[in-house]
């Protein structure tokens, strides 16, 4: 079992090191030198003499038949590409021999080298058993070979599957079918890379350092963490690095340490540990972080119209959907406290709801962007979508407009007291929100109570709200409405005046959006994302 050590890895002012006490993930972006950081690793690093690395770059053509040799060639013909490669010695050869000088760029082509070395393995340790059974008259327990450990991993991650270990020949069959099975070479690729990672596992060096370039590769999303846990069950002896763009396996391997490779310049690498963020998924902070863009946090979910709008608009951003406003506002929160991060830029955009402007303004100062619409579902209403959507359909702007207006007036009037009743209660809860929570002892807090509470006049608040609603509807001030009415499936009411049925005008601009009208629709609700617009090309 291996111990709590210190790993170097190289850094541009040098070589740092991080503590190991679990197995390590190195997850980073493509053109972030992943490839060549593990093939420095294998070649250069000082522990390149127990280094066994697993390229992405390999051939998967499995030999059908295969001869045994003897073992220490076997094994340094797998290791290190050359039969007589000394063991003390042999990290040397790999270079040249394994990798044909070209370690970060070169197709591995050994399948045919570990099936050698397997099949030696098997065939000494059977013979030595073999002699033992014949030199006494008791029982000799047969040993276990690497053969047989790579047919039970195999076939517990292919429980469907049986592999037939022969004399020099693999083949497979459906369990519990009768027939004779398939040749190695006619395997599917799932099936010969997981027979290859498992060998490649078990081949290398004891107590050594196993670099695994993609280990996603060609396996399906629900076997790479049991396959892998597996295997690090297997050699518990060996530490695991894993190279990998792939988020989710990087936060699937919940107890490996975490580093975010963040450039390679062609001669230095730029990286740093994955920060702890509190009350902020493992899976979402590497989303974050392996972002090349800005990152706006909206609210939403994954192919909803508003985040596909969203992302239409903010091309120059990662736009990420969290849900809830305040999932937004907490994701931005952390991400900005933590100083390990503090470089990158951070904000969200939400819906405005019926929030006060003192705690609009607070929001913005941390970078949170309240919409100038209730409801982000209004963008689709706004005088200029409605335009461009009906010049698009050849009808009158002006017409269709006029009858949206209409429209929307009318369903605000039928919930008029909905509406302000709403409003009032969420100024009500912010008020009591900024209740005095230092305040101490029983009296003090009864005091801070009674204060905020005497301090919060409905009657003043609904006067206020009402007159808002009140003034909007006199003056049928469409864009105020907008701004006041939370009602999400207005966008998809109004689509009528257009000729759709249901959602199809959400869905409709969003084409446009992304289409050849992205400029026009971008310029068009720019206006409406108020103070973040300044950030929107």
């Amino acid at each position: 079992m291996r111990q709590t050590t210190q790993f170097k890895l190289p850094f541009h002012d040098g070589e740092r090191e991080i503590t190991v006490t679990q197995n390590i993930v190195i997850v980073g972006a493509n053109g972030a030198g992943k490839t060549r950081l593990g093939a420095w690793i294998e070649i250069q690093s000082e522990y390149r003499s127990i280094v066994h690395r697993i390229s992405a770059q390999k051939s998967l053509s499995m030999p059908d038949s295969t001869s045994p040799i003897a073992l220490q060639k076997a094994q340094s013909f797998l290791l290190y590409g050359y039969q007589d490669a000394g063991e003390a010695d042999g990290f040397h050869y790999k270079s040249g021999h394994r990798w044909g000088n070209r370690p970060a760029i070169s197709l591995l082509n050994d399948f045919d080298r570990l099936m050698i070395f397997l099949f030696s393995e098997h065939y000494e340790k059977s013979s030595i058993f073999l002699q033992a059974a014949k030199a006494v008259q008791h029982r000799v327990e047969p040993p276990e070979t690497k053969i047989d450990i790579t047919k039970k991993i195999w076939e517990s991650i292919l429980p469907h599957r049986e592999l037939i270990i022969g004399g020099g020949t693999i083949k497979t069959k459906i369990r519990g079918s009768g027939d004779t099975g398939y040749n190695a070479s006619e395997m599917s690729d799932g099936e010969r890379v997981i027979f290859y990672l498992i060998g490649q596992c078990l081949a290398a060096p004891r107590n050594g350092i196993i670099v695994i370039d993609e280990p996603e590769l060609h396996l399906h999303k629900s076997i790479q963490i049991p396959l892998w846990n597996e295997l690090e069950q297997q050699r518990d002896d060996c530490l695991f690095v894993y190279i990998t763009h792939d988020l989710d396996f990087s936060a699937a391997k919940e107890s490996s340490a975490k580093i975010w490779l963040k450039s390679y310049n062609g001669a230095e690498w730029d990286w740093a540990t994955i920060p702890q963020v509190e009350q902020l998924p493992e899976e979402l902070l590497l989303e974050v972080i392996g972002s090349r863009k800005p990152v706006v946090f909206v609210e939403g979910e994954n192919g909803s119209f508003d985040v596909a709008l969203y992302r239409a608009i903010l091309k120059g951003f990662l736009v990420i959907p969290v849900g809830s406003c305040s999932r937004v506002i907490q994701s931005v929160k952390a991400l900005r406290e933590n100083p390990q991060i503090h470089h990158m830029e951070i904000f969200g955009v939400i819906d405005r709801d019926r929030r006060v402007d003192t705690e609009l303004q607070a929001l913005e100062r941390i970078g949170v962007f309240p919409l100038s619409v209730a409801e982000v579902e209004n963008l689709f209403c706004t005088p200029e979508i409605i335009n461009i959507v009906a010049t698009k359909l050849e009808k009158d702007p002006a017409e269709v407009f006029a009858r949206v207006q209409q429209f929307v007036l009318e369903k605000l009037n039928d919930e008029l007291e909905t509406q302000i009743s709403l409003h009032c209660a969420s100024e009500v809860r912010f008020k009591l929100n900024l209740f005095d929570d230092k305040a101490k002892g029983a009296e003090g807090l009864q005091n801070a109570l009674t204060g905020l509470i005497s301090a919060i006049n409905i009657n003043a608040i609904y006067a206020d709200v009402k007159s808002k609603f009140t003034d909007v509807i006199t003056l049928n001030d469409y864009k105020e409405m907008l701004k006041l009415y939370n009602r999400k499936s207005l966008s998809s009411q109004i689509g009528k005046f257009f000729g759709f049925n249901n959602s199809e005008l959400p869905g409709y601009v969003v084409r446009l959006a992304k289409g050849s009208m992205n400029s026009e629709i971008t310029d068009a609700l720019r206006p409406y994302f108020g103070n973040f617009s300044r950030y929107i090309v």
